[in-house]
Order: structure tokens, then C-alpha cells, then sequence
């Protein structure tokens, strides 16, 4: 009979994550300040075993019981800072007692592991600066590889995966590969991708309505071949875009995430002054064809330069958050409609940078250098990613309020791309 400890598991990643190493020195410790840091109970119960008592006085002193939450939590310092972290920017806890000994939360950040059928599979977050960098800046497409996993490391991230479960088992993991073969395709504009991904969906959950998801991994291989994508520039001329739509969806998703513009605080002022001034807004009323005019004119010619110097981080993006938010199923509703949110959440990381763009390309006179890039850098763009990424984690607000809006639009995916994406020929990445 096999012994358990000596079973291995497997679990699917992209390849960097095995390169990850944490490092405040690095990225200067910020997953270690400005959060809410949960103890979960047993590390709580380890902690108040640690000898001798002065050590042990000194961290759980700084562990409260907080009943809203009704969980433990690490009191702050008073400059936001976790207390346990040290001047060489290293966890006093983990340098002194191991890695063993971090709690559920310390030990899982940046990685967010999730089941689906028996495969694990595990992505890190882009709001580790450190992470974002290993993610987004190869210009390589990004590679995936499978793992094995030690029973016992496999069982641990198995007590820690909490809820999420991707449902579909196999069916699962096929649409994923074929997903992420579309993101990945050179040969088409960004925008391009998002339209076939849109149908190969579409399609994907029309058969696991029909009870049939085996059938998914046939249609995977017809969207990935080479001789299917070679037709589809001339097959979605007939997806006609519509600016206005697309303007108005933007600052709609801008005011559902952030409020209105008296309410704008900290870093969300700061990108949605680049957005009024990409857009003539520091009038008060501006009619929506001045808008569209602007898109035509500013917008959408600084979108091409970006695209053309930073496509690869884009892409990249896009492939992250699709594999480790588990699409097409974040969302209680359909595949279709879990891709509509997926689409507005990177149009709207989209339009903030190229706005961050059209800054620069509106002053060409004063700024020529900088306009040659399209007024961005590879380091911003990284930074306004992060920054996105923990908005889109931390709002439940606005998730919620994006997937009404995908609930409202039912299945029609078609009415999605009109309003969201260029479908024409512009560079591709």
C-alpha cells in the first residue's frame, strides 16, 4: 500500500512562480505595511506557546482579538507598519522562527492557489511589486509548467485554498489552455483576442449547458489553430465599434470604482486628474461628441504607440488575471457574462493608462522625447497594474456593481464587443 508521505500531487503555475523569492529589501516591504493582517487560530495558539515569556509577551502583544472580524489581527504600528518588521525589512518571526511559523495570510501572499477537480493551480498577484515585475515584463509570451507537490506541502495549501474552487473539473482546465492560447496570439491586435476569446466562450458555455463540457477541448483546439486565426482579422470586420458607448462605459466603470470627482482621494486623484486632462474635462459639462472627437483624434493614436512599445505587458496582464482569478467563473452567471466583467476590468486598466499616455502626446511641442514612448514607462505602467489589481480586490463594491452590469447584459456578447473593443486593424503586439 502507498504510503500518503510519499504521494506526490501536481499543481499548474505560470513559470516564474517558481522563481518568486520575498524580498523587502526588494520592493521595500509593502505587503508588510498599510494592511489588515489576519492570525489565524492555531498560529495564534503556536505564538502563545513561544519561549521564554519575554519573547512571547512581545508578539502576541501586538495580536488582538477584533469582533467584527472575529479574527485575530496584528495591531499597526503607528506609522502603518507591521510590527514585526525589521529595519533590514525582513519579519522578525520568520528570521527567528521560519517560515513555519507565519501565519496563513503572511505565508499565501502574493500566491493565490484554487482547485480545480483534483489539479491545483496557483498564480501570484500583481499587487506584489516584486511579482508584477516577474509577471509582466518578459516580452516572451508567458510559459506555464506542472509541479509536484509533497503530500504534506499539498494538504497545507489545500487547508488554505478556503472557497475558491473552479467547478467544470477538466472541462476546466481546457477552456483555460484555449483561452490562454488566444491571449497569447501575436498575430492578432489585443482588442482582436478579446473578440475571439468572447466567442470561443460563448460557445464553451453553450455546451456545458448542454451537459456536453467533453466537447470543450475539441473547440479549445479549432480556436488555437493556425489556420482558423489567420481568418479572423477579415471575419470581424462586421463588429463595428462604437467610441460613444466605450466613452460612456469608461467613466461609468471610473465612477462605479471610485465615486465622483469630490470624492477622489490619494492615488485615485492623482489617475483621474491624467483622465480629465486626456479628455478636455476640467470644464464642467463636456458633450459626449467633443469626447469622441477627442478618442479619435488623441486617444486612440497614443494607444496604437503604447501598444506598439508595451503590448507584451498587456498581454501578459491579461493571461495572469485570466488563469489566477479562475475565468470564466468569478462570478455567479454565465461564462459569457463572467467574460464581460474580465473585458470591462482591463478596459478600464487600459484607458487610465493611455490616458497617463495623452498627456505627454498632447504637449508634443514642449515634450517630444517623452512623446515618442507615448508618455509612459515600463515602471509606471507595472505601478498603475499593482495599483488596479488591489482596487479590483479590495472594492467589493465595484465587482459587484460590473457583474449586476454583465448580469444585466444577459448573453449578449456581441453588444459587449461593439462597446468595448476595436475590432479593426491596428498594430498588433
Amino acid at each position: 500500500m502507498e504510503d500518503r508521505r510519499e504521494k506526490q500531487y501536481v499543481r499548474l503555475q505560470p513559470e516564474y512562480v517558481g522563481k518568486f523569492r520575498c524580498d523587502g529589501s526588494v520592493c521595500n516591504s509593502k505587503c508588510c505595511k498599510g494592511w489588515i493582517v489576519d492570525i489565524d487560530g492555531p498560529t495564534y495558539q503556536k505564538y502563545c506557546t513561544i519561549e521564554p515569556k519575554t519573547e512571547r509577551k512581545k508578539i502576541v502583544s501586538r495580536i488582538k482579538y477584533k469582533k467584527q472580524r472575529g479574527k485575530f489581527v496584528v495591531e499597526m504600528a503607528k506609522n502603518g507598519s507591521c510590527p514585526f518588521l525589521q529595519n533590514d525589512g525582513l519579519c522578525r518571526i520568520q528570521k527567528t522562527w521560519g517560515a513555519d511559523w507565519l501565519s496563513n495570510t503572511c505565508t499565501m501572499y502574493p500566491r493565490k492557489p484554487y482547485m480545480a477537480g483534483d489539479l491545483m493551480m496557483m498564480a501570484l498577484t500583481l499587487t506584489c511589486p516584486v511579482a508584477a515585475k516577474m509577471a509582466l515584463l518578459p516580452q516572451e509570451p508567458m510559459a506555464f509548467e506542472k509541479v509536484t507537490v509533497p503530500a504534506e506541502q499539498y494538504e497545507q495549501w489545500m487547508r488554505r485554498v478556503g472557497g475558491r474552487m473552479a467547478k467544470m473539473g477538466d472541462a476546466f482546465v481546457d477552456i483555460q489552455y484555449g483561452a490562454i492560447s488566444i491571449l497569447q496570439n501575436r498575430a492578432l491586435t489585443i482588442d482582436q483576442r478579446l473578440v475571439v476569446l468572447g466567442f470561443f466562450l460563448d460557445q464553451a458555455g453553450d455546451m456545458v449547458e448542454a451537459g456536453a463540457p467533453e466537447k470543450i477541448e475539441a473547440l479549445s483546439a479549432v480556436y488555437t489553430a493556425e489556420d482558423f486565426m489567420e481568418h479572423v482579422p477579415e471575419m470581424l470586420h462586421a463588429i463595428d465599434f462604437r467610441v460613444a458607448e466605450y466613452v460612456k462605459s469608461m467613466f461609468g466603470l471610473i465612477e462605479a470604482l471610485y465615486g465622483k470627482g469630490a470624492e477622489y482621494q490619494g492615488r485615485e486623484r492623482l489617475l483621474m486628474y491624467h483622465v480629465v486632462h486626456a479628455f478636455g474635462l476640467e470644464e464642467e459639462e463636456v458633450p459626449l461628441v467633443a469626447l469622441v472627437e477627442t478618442y479619435q483624434n488623441i486617444f486612440r493614436p497614443a494607444r496604437e504607440k503604447l501598444f506598439q512599445k508595451f503590448g507584451h505587458i498587456f498581454e501578459n496582464y491579461l493571461v495572469n488575471e485570466f488563469f489566477l482569478e479562475h475565468y470564466p467563473q468569478v462570478i455567479v452567471g454565465s461564462l459569457t457574462q463572467n467574460y464581460i466583467l474580465f473585458v470591462m476590468g482591463y478596459k478600464l486598466v487600459e484607458f487610465i493608462a493611455v490616458s497617463m499616455a495623452v498627456e505627454v502626446e498632447k504637449e508634443k511641442e514642449t515634450a517630444k522625447e517623452e512623446a515618442e514612448t507615448g508618455g509612459m514607462d515600463e515602471e509606471k505602467l507595472v505601478k498603475l497594474i499593482g495599483h488596479m489589481v488591489s482596487s479590483f480586490d479590495h472594492n467589493t463594491e465595484f465587482l459587484r456593481s460590473v457583474a449586476q452590469d454583465a448580469l444585466k447584459r444577459q448573453k449578449d456578447v456581441v453588444a459587449c464587443m461593439k462597446n468595448l473593443l476595436y475590432a479593426g486593424e491596428e498594430l498588433s503586439v
